[in-house]
């Protein structure tokens, strides 16, 4: 018996050792102080986000948290992001189970990539190109919520530049090329929407390098609808990884009201080990609507303890204001204490 129980014990001792589970993250602190309309404003945010991962195989289960306190709320939120899990059949990659798409997706800087319910992303390799199948399930069996939705994609390098393409049936169609050539970086993307309340939308971001200058010119030029007349519902992110200013709110990825672009032209380069950014752009005005200017300089350094101090200025004027009205503008400081584990 005793036997037994050793070898039971140095079984499952071994099995924990082997077991590949790994948990990896990040945190960052925000200070903020604002002046907008003659009032000062002074307010921090605290968020924490963690992931565990664990593999066997081709297989990966993934479960990643968010903890965070913003400005006055003493409580603070959990949120569980994203679980999945990706394996092979095959020679077919499977990815199934809630999770987001970033903002360097087809269509990222365009589309909030909100955490679908149950998807599955089906995908291989056909000659060059890759091919796959995404679906979002709905929550339910009749699909009341109308959240279920299919799309296939297809994407293939060509000449060192990636082409892809997305279809929705009856909702929207995405087609982007990026790459670099002679030099020239550049990402560019067009959404035709099906829907007649929803106007088309025309993304690009074109850079190169001068010594040791990176520039760079960034367009989001929204059409309007057929029926509305508008460019509500067209461009849902508002958390770019790209513009210092944005078109949609983050709070509740709606385009802002009387807005129907947005161009920015940002400069970059590193002095003594600190990186420098300088963003200039504006949010174009719709028809008896003024344009907002914006500029946000940043400079981040790596610390010796281990964290990125970044700190950034942005001076940015309001939008949806008419012509006839007085232009109001806010000045924004942000201190922001980050750090990888």
């Amino acid at each position: 018996m005793k036997k037994l129980i050793a070898a039971a014990v140095a079984t499952s001792v071994s099995a924990i050792a082997m077991a590949d589970v790994s948990i990896t993250g990040n945190a960052n602190y925000e200070y903020f102080h604002s002046e907008a309309n003659g009032y000062n404003t002074n307010y921090g945010d605290t968020e924490i986000n963690l992931s565990v991962q664990g593999k066997t195989g081709d297989t990966t289960v993934v479960a990643n948290f968010e903890v965070t306190h913003h400005g006055n709320d003493s409580s603070g939120a959990l949120d569980i992001e994203d679980t999945y899990m990706t394996t092979k059949i095959g020679d077919v990659n499977v990815k199934a189970g809630n999770f987001a798409s970033g903002t360097t997706a087809l269509g990222g800087e365009i589309d909030q990539g909100s955490r679908a319910t149950n998807k599955v992303d089906l995908n291989t390799k056909v000659g060059s190109a890759t091919v796959g199948f995404a679906q979002a399930l709905g929550t339910s069996a009749s699909d009341a919520d109308g959240t279920d939705s299919a799309a296939v994609y297809a994407s293939m390098d060509i000449a060192g530049v990636t082409v892809s393409v997305k279809e929705q049936s009856d909702s929207y169609t995405l087609v982007g090329a990026k790459g670099s050539v002679n030099g020239i970086n550049f990402r560019v993307e067009q959404k035709d929407n099906d829907s007649a309340t929803t106007g088309d939308v025309l993304f690009y971001d074109i850079g190169s390098s001068f010594n040791g200058l990176n520039v760079s010119y960034a367009v989001l030029d929204a059409d309007k609808s057929v029926s509305t007349a508008s460019t509500a519902g067209a461009v849902t992110e508002g958390d770019s990884s790209v513009f210092a200013q944005e078109l949609a709110t983050d709070s509740d990825s709606k385009m802002k009201a009387n807005v129907d672009g947005i161009n920015q032209v940002t400069v970059g380069t590193t002095i003594d080990g600190t990186k420098v950014k300088l963003r200039v752009g504006e949010i174009t005005g719709a028809a008896g609507y003024q344009d907002a200017a914006f500029s946000r300089i940043e400079a981040s350094r790596a610390l010796a303890g281990g964290t990125t101090l970044t700190v950034s200025y942005d001076d940015y004027e309001a939008t949806g204001k008419t012509t006839s009205e007085t232009m109001t503008d806010t000045q924004l400081l942000e201190i922001d204490l980050a750090v990888k584990f």
